[in-house]
């Protein structure tokens, strides 16, 4: 499974909604087993740029391939690249990733 996670911040904050609407187009594509778009709560205290996140899965190489070759995520390019500053991607394996192997609860 193949992880996508993107992050964009605005030029301008009052178009924060119009790059929300442009990015969820990229729900429809057939390819992604999982696709999130979300605003970004800036819960943190620190680092709060970011405006926008989109987390997508993929079953296979082979799909996320195909999702950036959609026309809906060139439609999603065409709404939104005017209006975003900043754009930051991360793609990984979830086979390839560290995870944090938690204790067992002890049972009462």
């Amino acid at each position: 499974m193949i992880r996508h996670i993107v992050m964009f911040s605005c030029k301008d904050r009052a178009d924060v909604d119009v790059i929300y609407r442009g990015l969820s187009v990229l729900t429809q594509i057939p390819q992604v087993a999982h696709l999130e778009v979300a605003l970004n709560e800036k819960i943190d205290q620190i680092g709060n740029d970011i405006d926008v996140v989109v987390y997508g899965e993929f079953a296979s190489l082979e799909d996320f391939r195909a999702y950036k070759v959609h026309p809906l995520y060139e439609e999603s390019i065409r709404r939104v690249r005017h209006l975003r500053d900043i754009r930051v991607a991360a793609d990984y394996t979830v086979s390839n990733a560290t995870r944090v192997q938690l204790p067992e609860l002890a049972k009462a």
